[in-house]
């Protein structure tokens, strides 16, 4: 029964390769559901539910049914998007999109040198002691506070900006000519929370980022020449073993103590998403209706509730016998804390959102890319949890609308 997402996945694939023909954003998207699908078949054949932040076996068939269903929707509009032509943009907005970068590497540069102390203790201390570190100030709720002067940099790194500093990386590499200086300042803000997550011990960052790059590697895979491929390829090579060293490292240092193959907790990591949805729709039934993950400054301007990461899970804890706090995809997430008529509600959406795509677009003007650097950031930062909890990624997306905006239209002084 586990092995359903596995073989469902896989002949998604290849339906989208008879469909495209060429190798798309759509089929790296399926690619990495086909690869958790068979980590999640790993866990169940080594039996390592409980361990690793996976919940005690929960599946059932109804459960991957709804877990196929909830990432077909997902897929429809990523592989609507990925058929469209691609336009570059008007030679009026060259200068803005110079600003744009500009603004978002400044700010990256600024998150780095505020965090290089944190970076520096991190690489000589234990990972583990990092980690508890992080999470115990947390606790004490000394997280985010005091320097207003980081507000602005705080939310031109948070998601999807990073994602947005990747795509812009791979655009002026494939459509513009610009200074190596100006490539190398946005990659470098795009990798930015990758390097600062080192400080909590944390990976997620790291798999976010390879993620994103996947993703829009695969989307401008047809309109890059072929030897910046290879270059691209070379350097991709070379950046993944470094980060592979340090994402084993960290999960080794973090539960060599649980097993006598540490790399058990590699696929568990990576394979535990689909266990812990069909945990939280079996066992999440009674928990409390918390909006505030989902909605946080909505919820703090009707309520004067603050989002509260440790208060959040202790409220859903208290109302089921699961883990909460693991990896249960965005669906797990809204359900738990919205419950089924939110969970539908969602999944209508994203239905609506694929007929709009298919009705609409003719093809991909350049100020659609934020809206499409949007829904990537949903895809891969959802594969995990819901992808846009806290105010500074609110603020985050208000920009990124507004700057769709901003490049649609020619405004006149």
């Amino acid at each position: 029964m586990i092995a359903l997402p596995f073989i469902y996945f896989v002949l998604v694939f290849a339906y989208f390769l008879q469909r495209n023909r060429r190798w798309g954003m759509d089929l790296a998207a399926t690619t990495l559901l086909i690869i958790i699908s068979f980590c999640a078949i790993l866990i169940d054949i080594d039996d390592i539910y409980g361990d690793y932040g996976i919940n005690e076996d929960n599946i059932t068939l109804p459960t991957l049914f709804l877990f196929c269903l909830q990432w077909t929707l997902v897929l429809i509009p990523l592989h609507l998007l990925s058929r469209l032509d691609f336009e570059q943009h008007i030679p009026l907005k060259g200068k803005l999109i110079y600003a744009l970068t500009a603004v978002v590497a400044l700010s990256s540069f600024l998150m780095l040198a505020n965090s290089i102390n944190d970076i520096r203790d991190a690489l000589i201390m234990d990972l583990v002691d990092v980690r508890n570190e992080h999470y115990k100030d947390i606790q004490q709720g000394t997280e985010g506070s005091g320097n207003y002067l980081m507000v602005l940099p705080n939310i031109f790194t948070n998601n999807p900006f990073p994602t947005l500093a990747l795509f812009m990386w791979f655009y002026m590499k494939t459509f513009m000519k610009v200074p190596l200086l100006v490539r190398a300042s946005i990659f470098i803000a795009s990798i930015a929370q990758a390097i600062i997550s080192i400080t909590i011990s944390g990976r997620a960052a790291m798999i976010y980022w390879a993620f994103d790059f996947f993703l829009i590697y695969s989307f401008f895979y047809r309109y890059i020449p072929f030897r910046t491929k290879l270059t691209i390829n070379l350097f991709s090579g070379v950046l993944s073993v470094l980060a592979a060293t340090l994402f084993i490292s960290i999960t080794i240092a973090r539960f060599d103590s649980l097993t006598n193959d540490p790399f058990a907790s590699l696929y568990g990591y990576a394979g535990q998403h689909i266990n812990n949805f069909c945990t939280m729709i079996v066992k999440g039934g009674d928990t409390p209706f918390l909006p505030d993950r989902e909605f946080p400054l909505l919820t703090k301007l009707i309520s004067g509730v603050n989002y509260d990461m440790v208060e959040h899970y202790e409220a859903l804890g208290s109302g089921t016998s699961a883990i909460v706090n693991v990896f249960d995809t965005f669906g797990g997430e809204v359900f738990l804390d919205l419950g089924w008529m939110g969970y539908i509600l969602m999944l209508l959406l994203l239905g609506l959102l694929s007929i709009y795509i298919k009705t609409s677009f003719k093809s991909l003007q350049f100020h659609h890319s934020f809206i499409l650097v949007i829904f990537i950031a949903f895809f891969t930062h959802g594969l995990f949890a819901w992808p846009f909890t806290s105010y500074y990624v609110t603020y985050a997306l208000f920009l990124m609308v507004i700057s769709y905006f901003f490049f649609k239209y020619i405004f006149e002084v």
